[in-house]
């Protein structure tokens, strides 16, 4: 099945998935905004070294629901205007297994392999 295959229903059931996964950030960055809101005075300096990992990884988490946040939004906004599925490299039809897979793709599998060699090479 390629992205051409993509009937109305596929289209429309993809939407709702993309809606599921922006509902289930917003969320989730609710919960961690209550929860930095919350923190309490901590009185040794176990707890706060504790904390204090649990504060990063929270932000590191948050910031990549960010960056999936925009993907989904863009995916909708495609949806919207009807170039849903067209790799943004090579303008290519993204395959429709991989759209349901990661619904917000913006590359085709083959532009992102090569994204991925590329950016190898500079670590």
């Amino acid at each position: 099945m390629n992205a051409t295959e993509l009937s109305e229903k596929d289209l429309q059931d993809l939407r709702e998935s993309l809606l599921f996964q922006k509902s289930s950030i917003l969320n989730k960055t609710h919960e961690f905004k209550e929860e930095q809101s919350n923190l309490s005075s901590v009185a040794d300096e176990a707890e706060i070294a504790s904390l204090d990992i649990t504060t990063n990884i929270s932000i590191h988490l948050h910031e990549r629901d960010r960056t999936a946040l925009y993907a989904i939004e863009k995916a909708l906004g495609k949806i919207a205007d009807g170039t849903y599925g067209q790799c943004e490299a090579c303008s290519e039809m993204i395959n429709a297994r991989r759209l349901q897979a990661r619904p917000f793709t913006a590359l085709c599998i083959e532009c992102m392999e090569e994204q991925e060699s590329h950016s190898n090479l500079f670590q």
